[in-house]
Formats: structure tokens, C-alpha cells, sequence
């Protein structure tokens, strides 16, 4: 084939397809597939919308095409995705017509380039949502839209029909790409030729009419107003960190970017500038994610990177628009770098066949199938979802006799049913999602010391406990009240280490009503903290003759401010009902970095016990250990190691 910027195009898109459909038949569902399969297969229209679409706070477009081509090919996870992974290959194709109508064919090969090659995109073609589709759908509007602007077409209403049923997809696919249609729909109200101006307000006025069957599922979902029961409003960083999303979390796809821009900026030439080019776009990107930030920051949470991806291919015309046409030669070096390096990043440093392709629903039932297999006489415990986590012991045919996590109500039944079991069992199989209670591992670890094997993937890990050994012993720090206190301790009142014998050791120490707050641990963070994903896990003895009230073990973080995290445990979960109130109990509080999101270099640490409910008890054994975290517990949308 004779080199040509086609030719060049046709190796973006081989290489676009084999990252997407590598080992297709592998990919299992996310969580969100899962949610949109099971809202499927009802016997009519009316009750797809009503318990199909409605229930999720998306357009019914994506909800309503799933239920009819799953009646159609069935659910298996392939036959799902492929219609979006084939949307994900086009969509490189149109970047690159689009960018040639606005910009030249070295600009279009560079940005088709980047599209083919960046996790962000590859992903969102894997997965069987409104995202990659939105992609294409906003590339094939603009794509005619730009058709109309350009007095040379002759095809107006050709063009002009493609250009509405583009963007009436782009309604019905998710609410913020109806929101870039709407938004290049009024910018063509300052670029369309006059003489076309009545036409194109009629495709504007048509767009509307096809919408309107629409309005009432709309404004059902706009009064649920967000997702904000599990997503976080927006750090004012977004930005920063998107940009450095979308470049894999890569310096040298970042610094790859950077050179290209640079390189364009080497060759502009002032009467190239197009100024009023520039702003189009820059606005087309900025506006949707300046909106979902203040909608986000003021209302309820809606911002996440995924619905930044119908506007993004406009950041890449921003970025690399003012670069100059380049010979074939050129062009095939600026690409073939291109697609290495991202390549690169994309395989080995974001893992993300690794990652993507190892579900954590999926690995919870195979490893403990596994497990079950490998080692007899295994308690099973598993914290996932349970629809899911049915469907794959279905799929993989598995026994089901194991103990749902949340079958117990607090950390003394738990406690309590872990002694118990330990007296037959030799072994646990835990397998949980991130979303299980940070304390959990120690609490096993009380009855199941050795940690046989740790596997760990995006959200979610399995372990698997044995009797057969001690607890690690590695503490931070360890005050038994024996001695005098280990460095980091303060506020210890002598008078209150009493003797305590027939405890593991002689002393302990009495709080009493006159005794609001404990001894106090405290260490700079930073010292002690290896990993953003770390656990700090903290358990102290405790006995006490009465009912006791508002008894906490508490962990902050501060900074010379003041305290910027408080979180804390209270007594009474751990404490049996009807069980020997004189008994000692241990009390466990882990906290989760992960989930906190702070610099953690200029923290301090601080751990202490706060009698609220000004009890009286015996406190003993107070431990604080660092706990190695799952580090790719969010590793396809943060940095991982």
C-alpha cells in the first residue's frame, strides 16, 4: 500500500481495534453493566421505562437499545459490549474527519492517534455505557453540523437530517451530552451562513420535537438531582487531575503531549491563528465541565471524568489545533511514537489488562472456589453483591455454603460467630469488595492470625487466614501499661495504672467518671504512612462491670489548623448482649486512607480513647499498626504504584 495519510489513518485504526478487542471474550461486566443487564428482558414497553429507566438517573436511549438486542443476541458479556467497542473503533475515524474540516490531516491523524491509543478512551469502549456512544454520537452531530457551515455543501437538508438524528441520540444517550448538543447546537446560530439560518432553526425546532416524548423520564430524573449517595463532590484540582487522567497518569505521555505542542508552537505563523476556531472549541469543552462543577459543588454531585468524554475530543483540538500540516513522513513518525508510548502506558504502567479484565465480583467466587478446593475444612465468609455474586456461582457452577458479611449486625457478632467457628475450622476465605468495614482484617486476624495469601484487584480483595502461626507483632506502638509509656504517649496519669492481675499482664489502666480522655498517641503521619492506601488499624482492651455509654476509640488527623479528620468506634458494637459484662473485649477502629484524600506529609496522627458518656473501665493493650492497603483498589481512574 503507498504511504499516504489514509494509509496512516487505516494503522490508527487496526491498532485502535486490537487494544480494544484484545481477548474480548474475557472482559467481564463492571458493576454498572451488571445494573443496566439486570433492568432488561421485561415483557413490555411500559414496564421497561417504568422499572428499567426510571430507576437509573440516565436518558432511556442506551437502556432501551440494551433490552431489545439482549431479547435479541442474549446477555453473554461480549455479545453486550460489541456494539460499543465497534462504537469506540468509529469513533477514531470520525476525530479524524472532523479535525480535517477544522484543522488539517496532521492535526486529525494526532488526535485520532491519541483517541485510539489512552485508557480513557479504550475503557469506555469496553464497557456497555452511555459514555463511548456518547463519543460517537457527538462526533457524528459535529461532524454534520460542521457539513451545514460550509457554504461548498450543497446537501443541505441531507446533512441537516443527519445532523438532527445525530443529535437526538446524543439526547437520549446521557443528560451531558445532551448538553453538548445543546451547546453546538446555539453556537451554529453565530456560524451558519444567513441565507441557512431559517433552515437550521428548523432542524433546531425538529431536534426539540423529538425530544419531547423524553421530557417527562427527564424531569422524573432531574428531580433526583445527582448521584451524590456514593460519588463526592468535585475537588477544585479536577481539572489537573483529569488532564492527568487522560494522559494514563504517563510523564511521558504527558511530556509526549507537552512536545507536541511545543513542536506546533515552533511553526504557527500569525495569520494561521484561528482565533475564533480556538474559542469554539475551547468553550465546547470548558462549559460542560464548569457546569457539572458548579452543579456539582452547589447541588448535588453529577462530575466524574466519564462524562467529560462526549466533549473531550475538543481538548485535543485545543491542544494540538494550531499545529501545521506535516509531510506523510512526518505524520507517520508523529503517530507511531504516539501509539508506543501511550501503548506503553497503557500496558505496563496503568496495567489495564490486568485490571479491567480481572473483576473483582468474578475473582471473589473463582478464588473461593479455589480456596474451597485447595484447602480442606475452609470457613467461608463474603461481602459483594449478592445478585452478582450469584450470577457468577451460576456461571461457574459453584457451591454456595458460605456466610454472607452483612448476615451480621455489628463487630460483636461477628466477633462472636469467628470464636466460635475457629474452634473447628483451620482456614478463612474472606473476599470483599472496598466497601467492607476497614476494621474487619484485624478483627479475623484476632481468630485467623496468619495471612496465607492477599489478593488484591479494582475493588475488591480475597484472603485467605489460617490458625497456623502468630499475629504480625509489627506495631507503631504497643502501651501495655507495664512500664513506663513508649515514646509518642502523653497525657498519662500515673495514678491510674492500677494492678490487674489475672489479665494477661499486671496493669492496666482505669478510666472513671472524673476521666474524659485517655493517654494520647500521637506521631507526625508522614513517618509512619508508606502508601496513600494504607490502613491505620487501632485496638484496645477494655472491661467493664456496667453498661457503658458513648465510650470511643477515636483517630484524627491534624494539621496546624486544626483537625481535619475525626472518625472513631464505639464500644457498645463490640460488646455482646447477654454475654459476662466483666469479660474483656477488644475494640478495633481502622482508618481507611484511601478514602480520605489528604496530604498526609504535613499530618499528625493522633489515637486515643474518649470516655464521652464518662463511664467507668479498664483499658489495656492499646496497639497502633500501619496495614499495607489493596493499592489498586481505584486503580483505573487514580495513579497506582
Amino acid at each position: 500500500m503507498r504511504l499516504s495519510n489514509r494509509a496512516i489513518l487505516l494503522l490508527i485504526i487496526c491498532f485502535a481495534a486490537v487494544l480494544r478487542f484484545y481477548q474480548f471474550l474475557e472482559i467481564p461486566f463492571m458493576h454498572d453493566e451488571f445494573s443496566a443487564v439486570f433492568r432488561t428482558n421485561f415483557d413490555s414497553f411500559h414496564e421497561l421505562i417504568e422499572k428499567g429507566v426510571k430507576p437509573d438517573g440516565h436518558p432511556a436511549g442506551i437502556q432501551v437499545f440494551l433490552n431489545y438486542w439482549i431479547k435479541i443476541f442474549g446477555s453473554t458479556e461480549w455479545v453486550v459490549k460489541l456494539p460499543f467497542a465497534i462504537m469506540g473503533v468509529l469513533s477514531v475515524w470520525l476525530v479524524f474527519l472532523v479535525a480535517g474540516r477544522w484543522f488539517n490531516e496532521t492535526v486529525g491523524l494526532i488526535s485520532a492517534a491519541f483517541l485510539s491509543s489512552i485508557q480513557y478512551t479504550i475503557m469506555y469502549s469496553q464497557i456497555a455505557r452511555p459514555y463511548i456512544s456518547g463519543l460517537f454520537f457527538s462526533l457524528l452531530m459535529v461532524y454534520y453540523w460542521s457539513k451545514l457551515l460550509d457554504p461548498s455543501e450543497k446537501k443541505f437538508w441531507n446533512n441537516g437530517l443527519l445532523y438532527v438524528l445525530a443529535s437526538v441520540l446524543c439526547a437520549y444517550n446521557h443528560h451531558f451530552s445532551l448538553l453538548f448538543a445543546a451547546l453546538v447546537g446555539l453556537s451554529g446560530i453565530f456560524l451558519i451562513p444567513k441565507k441557512y439560518l431559517l433552515r437550521y432553526t428548523l432542524c433546531g425546532v425538529l431536534i426539540l420535537i423529538l425530544y419531547i416524548p423524553h421530557l417527562g423520564i427527564f424531569m422524573n430524573q432531574f428531580k433526583t438531582g445527582g448521584v451524590g449517595g456514593w460519588l463526592a463532590k468535585p475537588e477544585n484540582s479536577f481539572l489537573l487531575d483529569y488532564l492527568y487522567y487522560i494522559f494514563n497518569y504517563s510523564l511521558i505521555s504527558i511530556f509526549l503531549a507537552i512536545g507536541l505542542v511545543i513542536f506546533g508552537l515552533i511553526y504557527i505563523r500569525k495569520s494561521s491563528i484561528k482565533v475564533r476556531t480556538y474559542i469554539l472549541f475551547a468553550a465546547w469543552f470548558l462549559v460542560p465541565l464548569l457546569t457539572g462543577f458548579w452543579y456539582s459543588k452547589n447541588i448535588n454531585p453529577v462530575l466524574q471524568y466519564s462524562v467529560l468524554i462526549f466533549s473531550f475530543f475538543s481538548l485535543l483540538f485545543v491542544l494540538f489545533g494550531h499545529i501545521p500540516r506535516q509531510t506523510i513522513k512526518t505524520n507517520l513518525v508523529i503517530v507511531l511514537v504516539i501509539l508506543f508510548v501511550n501503548g506503553y502506558s497503557l500496558i505496563v504502567e496503568r496495567k489495564h489488562y490486568t485490571l479491567f479484565y480481572n473483576s473483582s465480583f468474578e475473582r471473589i467466587v473463582t478464588d473461593f472456589i479455589h480456596a474451597k478446593d485447595n484447602f480442606s475444612n475452609t470457613l467461608t465468609v463474603i461481602d459483594s453483591h449478592k445478585k452478582i455474586t450469584r450470577y457468577y456461582l451460576q456461571k461457574y457452577d459453584a457451591d454456595s455454603t458460605f456466610t454472607w458479611f452483612d448476615s451480621f449486625g455489628d463487630e460483636a457478632e461477628f466477633i462472636k460467630f469467628l470464636k466460635q467457628k475457629s474452634q473447628t475450622n483451620e482456614y478463612l476465605y474472606f473476599g470483599a469488595l472496598s466497601s467492607n468495614k476497614p476494621n474487619t482484617i484485624p478483627i479475623i486476624r484476632q481468630f485467623f492470625p496468619v495471612m496465607e495469601t492477599e489478593n488484591n484487584y479494582f475493588l475488591g480483595s480475597t484472603y485467605l487466614f489460617s490458625k497456623n502461626g502468630e499475629n504480625d507483632r509489627k506495631f507503631i506502638s504497643n502501651y501495655d501499661f507495664e512500664g513506663s509509656a513508649p515514646e509518642g504517649w502523653s497525657s498519662v496519669n500515673s495514678e491510674k495504672i492500677v494492678d490487674t492481675k489475672g489479665f494477661h499482664d499486671s496493669y492496666s489502666y482505669l478510666m472513671d467518671s472524673l476521666t474524659e480522655w485517655s493517654p494520647t498517641f500521637s506521631i507526625p503521619a508522614g513517618q509512619v504512612i508508606t502508601h496513600e492506601n494504607n490502613y491505620i488499624d487501632v485496638s484496645v482492651r477494655a472491661k467493664t462491670d456496667t453498661d457503658v455509654s458513648e465510650i470511643l476509640l477515636i483517630t484524627t488527623l491534624e494539621s496546624e489548623d486544626g483537625v481535619v479528620h475525626f472518625s472513631g468506634a464505639d464500644f457498645r458494637s463490640f460488646i455482646n448482649q447477654g454475654v459476662d459484662s466483666t469479660e474483656w473485649i477488644t475494640v478495633y477502629h481502622s482508618l481507611k486512607l484511601a478514602d480520605i484524600n489528604l496530604d498526609y506529609s504535613s499530618l499528625k496522627l493522633n489515637v486515643f480513647v474518649w470516655n464521652k458518656g464518662k463511664n467507668t473501665f479498664l483499658m489495656d493493650n492499646f496497639r497502633i499498626k500501619v496495614r499495607d492497603g489493596n493499592p489498586y483498589v481505584y486503580g483505573l481512574y487514580e495513579k497506582i504504584p
